[in-house]
C-alpha cells in the first residue's frame, strides 16, 4: 500500500493550482507581503487580484521596497495540526534559512505537534534554495510518493536531491537579492551594467544564489543556456525541470522550448515567480531549475569553469 503523505512548502516556492492538483501538493501556508505603503496583504498564492506582470512593474522603479514576512505561528500550527489529526506524516520544504526565518518556526512547530501527535513524522527540510527549486522538490516528493516509496525512503532521497538541484537562466538585476541580504553588494554591481546579464548558481555551501558569470545580452543567454544544461544534467531521463519568470515571460518561454526539444521531459512546469518570493528577485528573472546527476561543486567552482568555457565561445 503506497504511502500517502503530505507535501507542504512555505511561500517560498512557485505555483499554480493545476501544478498542486496534478501533483497533489498541500496549498501554501498564507503570509504576507508588505507594500511599498506599508500595508500588509495576504500573499496572492495564485495572482487572482493582479497579473505577475502588474506587480513586477511595479519594482521597475527601485524605490518601491516590497518584503514579504513568513506565515505566522499560529497558521502553521492549525496547518500542520490538520494534517496530523488526519493521520498524514508531512514532509516540508522551505527557502533557504539563510534567505528567511521560514525553516526556524516550520521547525520548532513540527516539534510541538509530534510531541502531541507522537505516531506523525513532520521533516522539515531547508531547501538551501528558493524559488522553482522548492516548487521541483514538491513535484519530485511527489513523484517519489507515487512510486510507492516510504516517507522515510523519500525524506532521505529529498535531502540529498536539493544539493544537486541546478538553476540555469539569468536574472537582469541583481539588486533586489543584495537589498534583502541574499546577495553581496559588491556583486550586486554586475547587475547594473548595461546589456550585463548576470548568470547564477545555487551555492550548497551557502544557501544563496552565486554569480558564476556574465552574458553580453539575451542573444548569448540563449546561446549558452541549453549547453550549459547539457554539460550539468547528466543523465536527463525521467527529470522534471521547473522554469519560472519575472516580467520576462518571452525569454522563459523560448527556454521552456529548447528543454522540450532537448529532452522532451514528462514533468515541465512553468510558473510565474511567486509574490513571495518576487519581492527578492524582482523583475527580469528567467531560469530553469532540475537536478543533475552529481552535487553542485564545492562553492560552485566546477560550475563557474564550465560557464566561463561556454562564454568564451
Amino acid at each position: 500500500m503506497k504511502e500517502n503523505f503530505a507535501i507542504l512548502t512555505d511561500a517560498g516556492g512557485d505555483f499554480t493550482r493545476e501544478v498542486i492538483k496534478k501533483y497533489g501538493i498541500e496549498e501554501t501556508p498564507i503570509s504576507t507581503v508588505v507594500w511599498p505603503d506599508g500595508s500588509e496583504r495576504p500573499t496572492d498564492l495564485y495572482w487572482d487580484t493582479m497579473k505577475p506582470d502588474d506587480y513586477f512593474s511595479l519594482m521597475t522603479n527601485k524605490k518601491n521596497n516590497f518584503s514579504s514576512s513568513i506565515p505566522s505561528v499560529g497558521t502553521i500550527t492549525n496547518r500542520l495540526t490538520e494534517l496530523a489529526k488526519a493521520g498524514r506524516n508531512v514532509v516540508v520544504f522551505t527557502i533557504s534559512s539563510k534567505m528567511s526565518g521560514g525553516f526556524s518556526a516550520f521547525t520548532v512547530v513540527a516539534k510541538e505537534i509530534m510531541e502531541e501527535y507522537p505516531n506523525i513524522k513532520i521533516e522539515v527540510i531547508d531547501s538551501l534554495r528558493y524559488s522553482g527549486a522548492i516548487t521541483l522538490l514538491a513535484v519530485e516528493a511527489s513523484l517519489c510518493r507515487s512510486k510507492g516509496m516510504s516517507f522515510d525512503e523519500a525524506v532521505e532521497h529529498l535531502k540529498e536531491y536539493r544539493l544537486h538541484i541546478h538553476q540555469a537562466g539569468f536574472l537582469d538585476d541583481l539588486f533586489f537579492l543584495a537589498r534583502k541580504g541574499r546577495l553581496s553588494k559588491g556583486l550586486a554591481f554586475m547587475g547594473n551594467l548595461i546589456g550585463i546579464k548576470p548568470l547564477a548558481e545555487l551555492c550548497n555551501e551557502t544557501g544563496l544564489s552565486q554569480p558564476i558569470g556574465k552574458a553580453k545580452g539575451y542573444k548569448q543567454v540563449m546561446r549558452i543556456f541549453p549547453q550549459y544544461i547539457e554539460k550539468t544534467i547528466g543523465n536527463p531521463e525521467g527529470k522534471a525541470f521547473v522554469i519560472t519568470h519575472s516580467l520576462r515571460e518571452k525569454q522563459a518561454l523560448e527556454m521552456k522550448r529548447m528543454i522540450e526539444e532537448a529532452y522532451h521531459p514528462e514533468n515541465l512546469i512553468f510558473v510565474p515567480v511567486g509574490q513571495s518570493t518576487g519581492c527578492n528577485v524582482g523583475p527580469g528573472l528567467a531560469a530553469a531549475f532540475y537536478a543533475g546527476d552529481e552535487r553542485i561543486s564545492e562553492n560552485c567552482a566546477e560550475e563557474r569553469a564550465i560557464m566561463e568555457e561556454l562564454l568564451k565561445k
